[in-house]
């Protein structure tokens, strides 16, 4: 399998800490990459949907202009 691209973001020194705290207490991520990476595919699900909702209800109202 092929090796996945990757970049780099920069965050606020609050943002990390906040993130940092999470970590050391939760212990749910191993690392401040995989919080990010988790928080980012969250967002990214909650837009789409939004997304679909928008386009389902732009579809509905056409149905009623006709």
């Amino acid at each position: 399998m092929g090796r996945m691209k990757q970049s780099t973001v920069s965050l606020p020194l609050n943002i990390i800490r906040e993130i940092d705290i999470l970590i050391e207490r939760l212990g749910y991520w191993p690392s401040r990459s995989a919080f990010v990476r988790e928080a980012c595919i969250e967002k990214i699900k909650e837009y789409r949907e939004e997304l679909r909702r928008r386009e389902d209800e732009g579809k509905k109202a056409k149905c009623r202009e006709v």
